[in-house]
């Protein structure tokens, strides 16, 4: 893939050195509907940014781990629908976080939106019907992410790379250890982890159902493959 970063990084360069990804501590956060990930670089890293209600839950959660939202460098969204990317333009006034965004779902963030969700069962179907609420605050990303984003200027060992599949601009977070968080290119078990949560399945909405399959089998035959995959929703 090409390496071509678009966006201004020159805000970043001074986060400090790269932290061995072997070295470098995870913490999930369950919000209400999703999950997000504290990356505790130097300066804290969060991947993706909850739903629209999730702020008191989320400040609860750094708190904990002795961080403020106003702590956060940067937060990688990897994928603009509405549970993963609707605090993103509240953090980034907190906290003036870098916002990185694959670059095929900058118009979803900019219109606040969700894109048309293509269902991939009868759950879906039903989800989308009833559960579902397409709109959040609008934001524009500071870096748009196309082919590549080398993380090491946030402090990190490891890469975002855009590969589109669940959205057309979706981002996969990979660390150098075969760690990687993938947001929803797959589901972790049933009705959103509460049952089998360690079982990997199919997501309910998928832009491009085959090409989403793809990214997933690339990941598990890269030279170092992928041996532990963050979720977006579940397990």
């Amino acid at each position: 893939m090409s390496r071509i970063v678009l966006g201004a990084l020159a805000a970043v360069l001074t986060l400090g050195q790269p932290v061995l990804a072997a070295e470098l501590e995870v913490v999930p956060i369950k919000l209400g509907i999703s999950n997000v990930f504290l990356l505790k670089a130097a300066r804290p890293v969060l991947v993706d940014a909850g739903a629209k209600s999730d702020m008191p839950a989320l400040e609860a959660a750094l708190a904990a781990q002795g961080v403020k939202v106003q702590d956060l460098a940067a937060v990688i969204v990897t994928h603009a629908h509405s549970d993963h990317a609707a605090l993103a333009a509240e953090i980034k006034r907190r906290s003036g976080a870098i916002l990185v965004l694959g670059k095929g779902d900058v118009g979803m963030a900019r219109d606040g939106h969700n894109d048309e969700l293509k269902p991939t069962n009868l759950m879906a179907r039903i989800l989308k019907r009833f559960a579902i609420d397409p709109v959040y605050e609008p934001f524009t990303p500071d870096v748009q992410v196309q082919g590549e984003l080398d993380l090491t200027r946030f402090g990190i060992a490891g890469r975002a790379v855009q590969m589109p599949g669940h959205t057309a601009g979706s981002l996969v977070v990979l660390l150098d250890d075969g760690r990687a968080f993938v947001g929803d290119m797959m589901l972790g078990g049933w009705m959103g982890g509460a049952v089998f949560a360690s079982q990997a399945g199919e997501h309910y909405f998928h832009a491009d159902l085959a090409r989403n399959r793809a990214n997933i089998t690339t990941l598990l035959r890269l030279p170092l493959p992928v041996k532990t995959f963050y979720l977006g929703h579940g397990g």
